[in-house]
């Protein structure tokens, strides 16, 4: 079992789909005896239930008439032999012919017999007082709804989600906050808030992107000791992979002693027109604070200082003549070009955005180069230029800006974002991250990307610019290592974010920088004291979570 953690992987994990997590429950199952992977996902429920909530004594179980509820009554008998002191109520909600048809899955029947057998009581959810259930209950498992939602649940199933909402009871999700769709971290109805979702058998997109994700609360894993490696038919593929940050900076070089600035890679930013010299200034600094050894940019407003004097090592240049000298450092491939931040919307705007496009250097286009860009026709001169690029750009679009690219609404992108990446990957020719809550990095090679780390502290004004002069800073230091670049980039923006909480401290778009470099900072250490790692089990150094998961593999005693 493994807690997926916002700020610190292990290894790149593979997230699923919806299909594909089928068809690897089909290939297991043949292969295993009976009613195998319920068993293993009742113990598994039981044990996160025992270690997370450990002083609960009254234990509801809400279950529905599927395989889910299959598990949730897997795991009551469970809890119900392996704890006398706990008592176990099993509620079971839906279509109360289904409970005793012969048409229910030999799994789940199964499942029925062992709760029956240990003892659990078992009640119809029509037959009970909802608001005296949840005043009783300490823990509430929600095993309602799995895989497979095709619409809002309705009925007992729907009441019950939505008499969730007022307990006060903190709820486990068996597999995914019922409600929630596994693909697409959408709600077409009311969906479960769990505190804590433990997921089986692999990572679904669904708990990690998409605008209803958080309500999965604290995410782990079972795996149920199934490998999709080592099933037959494991040429599956996974949808795509969570952004492990600790490998990706360890796939940048080290900044040696002795090296110059030269070295470490020039950054220049187009932007700033009047009245928004604020956004490429954080993007510059940004760029600084992440290493870069010469930063320039160019403030289209003319009335603009000649220097900044916050972080006087920012060389500010006329627009023309920055160009100028992007254009030059084509023939070195040297550094790294910003367009975009605050950069408004003016015909000299365009021609500057058009002519770095055409230069085909390194070239990450953000917020105002977006909307540039989405207002141009897609077989106009620009969009051609574009996907005429030897070196693909970097587009980095919040939603809105996406849709705006895609000509999708905002709904839309929201509502499908790693298709929506993708798309706007296959309509540029360059590749992508789409920001927000599980930001998505998807590549011109077709490779998809979620990342885990950031929080809600990041939606305020200049926290995109922060993160392009990131991405910049990275993609000039190491120009043949673009994915790593990228992916330490958007981990360290959302790291930085998690440091703050942890430290219940505040935060604003000017300060960020300084977070990432202390989230940068706390990933070379626990890498060099070895803390981060065999043991895929909670945060490094935090002895809490180290207890949580002995209690979890051994049992109560273990702590």
């Amino acid at each position: 079992m493994l807690r997926i953690l916002p700020s610190s992987q292990h290894s790149p994990l593979p997230v699923w789909s919806e299909a594909a997590l089928r068809r690897i429950e089909r290939i297991a199952a043949q292969a295993l005896q009976p009613h195998t992977l319920m068993q293993r996902a009742g113990r598994g429920i039981a044990a996160l239930a025992r270690a997370r909530f450990p002083h609960t004594r009254r234990v509801l179980v809400l279950c529905g008439p599927g395989n889910n509820g299959g598990d949730g009554l897997a795991a009551a008998s469970m809890l119900a032999k392996q704890d006398m002191e706990v008592e176990v109520l099993v509620v079971a909600c839906g279509d109360a012919t289904q409970w005793t048809a012969d048409r229910r899955p030999a799994d789940w029947c199964w499942a029925l017999d062992q709760a029956q057998g240990s003892g659990v009581r078992l009640r119809d959810w029509g037959a009970t007082d909802s608001a005296t259930l949840f005043q009783w209950a300490e823990l509430v498992i929600d095993a309602l709804v799995g895989l497979g939602l095709s619409r809002a649940p309705e009925g007992e199933l729907g009441n019950a989600i939505a008499a969730l909402h007022r307990t006060r009871a903190p709820v486990l999700a068996a597999d995914l906050p019922s409600g929630l769709s596994a693909d697409t971290g959408t709600a077409p109805g009311l969906c479960v808030r769990a505190q804590v979702t433990l997921t089986f058998l692999g990572l679904k997109p669904g708990l990690l992107t998409g605008p209803s994700a958080p309500a999965c609360g604290e995410l782990w894993l079972d795996t149920l000791d199934c490998r999709p490696d080592d099933l037959p038919g494991h040429e599956l593929a996974p949808t795509a992979r969570l952004v492990d940050g600790y490998c990706a900076l360890a796939a940048l070089p080290p900044l040696r002693a002795a090296a110059h600035k030269g070295q470490r890679g020039d950054v220049r930013v187009f932007g700033g027109s009047s009245g928004m010299a604020g956004a490429a200034l954080l993007c510059a600094r940004s760029s600084l604070a992440m290493g870069a050894g010469r930063v320039f940019a160019a403030l289209f407003d003319p009335a603009a200082s000649v220097v900044d004097p916050v972080w006087p090592e920012l060389m500010l240049r006329r627009p023309a003549a920055l160009l100028l000298q992007a254009q030059a450092a084509k023939l070195s491939s040297a550094g790294c070009d910003v367009f975009g931040p605050g950069a408004g919307a003016s015909p000299d705007a365009l021609d500057v955005l058009e002519t770095l496009i055409k230069v085909d250097g390194p070239l990450v286009i953000d917020a105002d180069g977006l909307n540039l860009l989405a207002a141009e026709a897609r077989d106009g001169p620009l969009w051609r230029a574009l996907r005429a690029r030897t070196r693909p750009a970097w587009l980095t679009p919040h939603p809105r800006e996406a849709a705006r690219l895609l000509q999708w609404d905002t709904g839309q992108v929201q509502a499908n974002r790693l298709d929506a990446a993708a798309e706007l990957v296959a309509t540029s020719h360059a590749h992508c991250v789409l920001k927000g809550a599980g930001s998505v990095i998807a590549t011109t090679t077709g490779e998809l990307w979620i990342n885990p780390s950031g929080n809600g502290l990041l939606a305020t004004a200049g926290t995109g610019d922060v993160l392009a002069g990131a991405l910049a800073a990275f993609l000039a230091h190491v120009p043949r290592a673009e994915l790593a670049a990228t992916q330490a980039a958007v981990w360290l923006h959302g790291a930085g974010a998690d440091c703050v909480v942890r430290e219940q401290a505040e935060l604003r778009a000017g300060t960020l920088p300084q977070w990432m470099l202390r989230a940068w900072a706390v990933a070379r250490t626990a890498a060099a004291e070895q803390e981060f790692a065999p043991s895929p089990f909670g945060d490094p150094g935090d002895t809490a979570w180290a207890r949580t998961c002995a209690m979890v593999r051994e049992g109560p005693g273990a702590a």
